[in-house]
Formats: C-alpha cells, structure tokens, sequence
C-alpha cells in the first residue's frame, strides 16, 4: 500500500501504474497517465469504429467536458474553448488584437520561453515589449506598475511560474492591467489541476492538459472573458467558430459564435477530450482546495529540507506565494537531474535549474527520498554553486 501523507488520505498506486517506476515528482513537465484513461480512449474508439454515427456521442463527452473545465475554472460553460496548446492559446489572445507601432506588450522575466518568442515576433512590427523583473523569486507588483502604461495592449504572466513556482495575485495583476486599458492574458498551465482557480479576473487563459489536469497531448482549456466576446475576433474564422458553416451566403459572409467557441477551428483532439473528461473528474471529485493543501504541504516540507541541507531555493518561500513547484539554481543542474534519475528519483533539470513538482500522487516519504538522495550529492556541495 502507497499512503500519501499529507493531506490527502488515498492509496492511488492503482490508478497511476507509473509510481512504480520510482520516486516521480517532474508532474510541472508531465503529468502521470492514469490507468483509467484507457476505459476512455476504449469509449472513443467504439464510437469511432462506427464512423460518422458515432460523432452524437464525441459531442455528448464535449459538452461534458467543456462544463467540468467551466466548473473548475468557475466560469460558463460557453467561456471555455479547446484549443491544441497554451501556445496557440496564446497566439490566438495577441493576434485577436489590432497591433501598432508603438504599443507595447508586458511580460515578466521568468515566463516560458514560448511567450518571450511572442513578444519578439511582435517587435517586427514596432511593437515594444517590457520585461518585469523578478526578485528572489517573485515578481512585485511596483515592478509591474512601473512598465504598464496607456500604450500597453496586452500583460501576459504565468498563474504559476514554470521556473520559481511564484504564484502571482491574479486580481491584484487584472487590477493594474485593466485600469490602463490593457488585457490580461494568464497562462495557467502550471497551476490548473494543482490548485482552485477563479478566471473571471483575467482577459485569456490557456491551460495544455498534460500536465496537472493529468491528461495528455494536444489539448488545452482557453478562457475568454465574455466581456470580450462582442469586441474579440480570432485572427481566423473557422468551421467550428461560426454559427452556421453551411450558410448558402457563407462565401460573401459568416457569423461567428458570441462566446469562446468561436475560437476553435476544425475537429478538436476528441481522444484528448475524453481523457481529459475522466481526468476532470477524478480531480473535481478529490476536490482542488484538497489538491492544493496537499501539495502545498508537501512543497513546504521540500523546502524545509533543501534549507536544512544549505540549499538557497529559487521558489518564494512565503505559502501565500507559491504553488506546487520547488526549484534552486545549480550550475550542475542536468549532472544532479541524471544522478538522481539514476537512484530512481525523478526531477526536471536543465537551464541551470534543479525543479521538483510534487502532485496529489505524490508522498512524504516521496519527499524524503529525495532530500537523502540530495543530500548524498557531494555532501550537497554542487547544489550551492551557482
């Protein structure tokens, strides 16, 4: 039997045949494959084996879909898109908007390199992007305010830092965006799943499935506001967006859907979406609030332990601050990763970062094996050089 410690009183070593492989706690880069998707992706092919008579019951498990994603990001159900990627989520939030020289896009120096290449790609056409600095770990709010003016047209910051963990005060960062006119673009992919989120304070937000939402590839939740819905139109207009594709006047016009919806393009990823359904309800039924105490606990014990054993760590150290994810520089950071892998403790490190990410699956003695492991890496020394 597997206890998990903590908060959460489960045994999931069945659900998740991947905890058998040793000490897994990399969830911020991949998500553990749960053993019941396989009874979704059965369901899918049944009605796929059937050809076009099975497509009633693709769109019964998306409309299913869609409404535990609005559940669980406390929005309706006609907010939520699914889209490919965080990426094209994103891409679609900055090229909805009528871009000119001059204006300028804010982001934070500890984004995911996918939004800094965002911001240069609009620097061809004289659009100025400014870069928030972040201190020990976080990112201030007198920082933000000091590079959003009355020419910013979009802030764009992760819920959750892929690379501090930092979780930011999203109504906080909504407050400043929109009192100077911008739009607010939230990229949740480290935190939906791991953590309850309200989205009704931001413009956009995109969530990839593969990771804490425990599903798999080529899928995303995107949210938009429907306050935007009348003055928003995608850079694209689709079969799926548009309210009559079979119009007979659709080659001299087309009306789009007045919701997230019109945003989606051809067939979605219908696989994905039945994974991501019993993903959703799995976590819906473990409840997110439960989800988060847990792994925050498990954070804070992460924490205590690198500082024990000398380790300055990147991650703020502040509850309220973070989130799920622990890091701390290492100039080693790939030799302690391939190391650790090697004891059968699984971490993500590249970029000069050793990260760990523990989830709902994950344990105190998780937790623990891997502080011994660190702590038997050069009595710790490689962890402190910089």
């Amino acid at each position: 039997m597997r206890g998990t410690g903590g908060v959460l009183p489960l045994d999931l070593t069945d659900e998740f045949p991947g905890l058998g492989s040793g000490v897994y706690l990399n969830t911020a880069a991949e998500g553990l494959y749960m053993r019941s998707h396989a009874a979704a992706l059965q369901q899918y092919a049944e009605l796929k084996q059937i050809g076009a008579r099975g497509r009633e019951g693709f769109y019964a498990v998306e409309r299913r879909t869609r409404e535990l994603a609005a559940k669980m990001l406390g929005v309706g159900p006609g907010n939520i898109a699914f889209l490919a990627s965080t990426a094209r989520g994103l891409d679609a939030a900055i090229k909805s908007i009528d871009w000119r020289a001059g204006d300028n896009i804010v982001l934070p120096d500890s984004e995911f390199p996918t939004t800094a290449f965002a911001a240069v790609y609009l620097s061809r056409i004289g659009v100025e992007h400014r870069i928030v600095p972040s201190q020990s770990g976080r990112i201030g709010l007198d920082e933000l305010v000091r590079r959003v003016d009355h020419r910013t047209r979009m802030v764009t910051v992760s819920l959750v830092s892929y690379k501090t963990g930092h979780k930011i005060d999203l109504p906080a960062w909504s407050e400043i965006a929109h009192a100077n006119g911008a739009l607010l673009f939230v990229d949740a992919v480290q935190a939906l799943g791991a953590m309850e989120v309200d989205a009704a304070s931001a413009d956009f937000m995109c969530a990839a499935s593969y990771k804490w939402l425990l599903g798999q590839h080529g899928l995303s939740i995107f949210f938009v506001n429907p306050h935007l819905s009348a003055s928003v139109t995608p850079p694209y207009a689709a079969f799926r967006g548009v309210k009559d594709p079979f119009a007979l006047d659709r080659f001299d016009r087309y009306e789009l859907l007045p919701d997230a919806r019109r945003f989606e393009e051809g067939m979605p990823n219908f696989p994905g979406i039945f994974v991501l359904a019993n993903a959703l309800e799995f976590l819906l039924s473990i409840g997110l609030n439960q989800i988060a105490e847990h792994n925050i606990a498990l954070a804070t014990r992460l924490l205590a332990g690198l500082i024990e054993a000398g380790v300055d760590p990147l991650t703020p150290l502040d509850p309220q601050a973070r989130a799920a994810i622990v890091s701390f520089e290492s100039s080693h950071a790939e030799e302690i990763a391939l190391t650790l892998a090697r004891r059968g403790v699984h971490v993500w490190g590249r970029d000069g970062r050793v990260r760990m990410s523990p989830h709902l699956y994950n344990t105190e003695s998780d937790i623990d094996a891997l502080l011994g492991a660190l702590a038997d890496f050069g009595q710790c020394a490689k962890l402190r050089s910089h």
